[in-house]
């Protein structure tokens, strides 16, 4: 289904945009409409407050999409370019840019294949730095009603919304015969998307300080732990929010599916575009299939895979910990250091989808 969801735009061009959708619908291409975060005095608090860990998270974006780009062409030199790739990546990391350019500048031939999914990634990532300046600005008094508030508007484009479902590893792992190809194929890089993974969520918890001094006492050592041990003992099993942030994941359970969810996509996307079998349509038609069973709108009937336990495929030991209600009603997401541990047989089954429309650790106060 094409991502007509995001069609909130200036009234002055609605008839242009009518037109347009109407041209590309007829081409039979998915709408290249957009929408825009959530309007809110708290925007972009956490760089003007903390510039310097604001731009901490650049290079992960960067190296994300060039990846991406760089597999649109692969041939005998793929492995020589992206051995240059990972000079040029920690040199980002040593120096990030002070701004962070669009996915469309870093991978235009990519986000052209699979629009839907780069425009997922990046209303994700809208909602991360939502999240990010909730935290961080003082003037939010509740900060966890606000913070629902942006999840629920996040989420009101139900088709790119990544699902509030806590599938663990399951797609990364068990999603298809590709899986396991970029960690296999190219480990560092990979294993250093993986430290931004665990990056991104360190920052979170650093953020749930309300004192601001120490607030911005934390973001220096989660920086600085990053660079001196994180990026030198690479992961070698992707992190989840809810292990790395245990009380930003208590106070916003859907958050760190979502959030969780995304990391697998970028994992998911980087196995099949290194998939050498696949022509680029074949690649496309796999990340659409896969993106479209990790959606919020498909998440009450999709059943999500076993775990693989064979080879390369790996889950941490708090990864093994199940989305957990507790007797306030309130959830433990996946990988929460609180929340139920399941036995391998458990994870070796389908996840089969919510019993009455009722996703699994996905409830959230108002969220749903």
């Amino acid at each position: 289904m094409p991502s007509a969801q995001f069609a909130r735009r200036p009234a002055g061009i609605l008839g242009l945009a009518a037109v347009a959708a109407v041209f590309t619908t007829a081409c039979g291409s998915a709408q290249r409409n957009d929408v825009y975060r959530l309007a809110a005095p708290y925007n972009f608090a956490f760089y003007d407050t903390h510039e310097e860990a604001a731009r901490s998270f650049y290079a992960a974006h960067f190296t994300h999409f060039a990846a991406y780009e760089i597999l649109m062409n692969p041939g005998e030199d793929t492995p020589g370019r992206m051995s240059e790739f990972e000079t040029q990546v920690r040199a980002y990391i040593a120096d990030p840019p002070k701004f962070e350019p669009p996915a469309e500048i870093i991978a235009p031939g990519w986000t052209r294949l699979s629009f839907e999914t780069a425009q997922a990634m990046d209303w994700t990532h809208m909602l991360h730095s939502q999240l990010y300046d909730v935290l961080t600005d003082d003037r939010v008094a509740d900060k966890r009603s606000a913070g629902e508030r942006a999840i629920a508007y996040y989420l009101s484009e139900p088709e790119a919304a990544f699902s509030t479902r806590g599938y663990g590893h399951r797609f990364m792992e068990g999603g298809g015969d590709w899986a396991g190809n970029f960690h296999t194929q190219y480990p560092d890089i990979n294993g250093i998307l993986w430290a931004y993974h665990w990056h991104h969520a360190a920052v979170y918890e650093a953020l749930i300080e309300t004192d601001p001094e120490r607030r911005r006492v934390e973001l220096d050592r989660v920086i600085d732990v990053f660079t001196d041990s994180v990026l030198h003992e690479l992961p070698h099993v992707m992190p989840l929010t809810g292990e790395v942030a245990p009380r930003f994941s208590r106070m916003f359970p859907a958050a760190a599916h979502i959030f969780d969810n995304l990391h697998m996509m970028h994992d998911v996307v980087n196995d099949i575009m290194a998939e050498p079998s696949y022509s680029r349509r074949e690649k496309a038609a796999e990340i659409e299939r896969l993106r479209r069973q990790m959606t919020y709108a498909g998440q009450d009937t999709v059943e999500a895979p076993g775990m693989p336990m064979g080879g390369d495929h790996r889950m941490s030991d708090r990864g093994m910990r199940v989305p957990t209600e507790l007797t306030t009603g309130e959830w433990l997401p996946q990988g929460h250091p609180e929340a139920r541990m399941a036995p391998m047989d458990e994870f070796m089954r389908p996840l089969p989808a919510p019993v009455s429309g009722r996703p699994a650790g996905a409830r959230n106060g108002g969220v749903r």
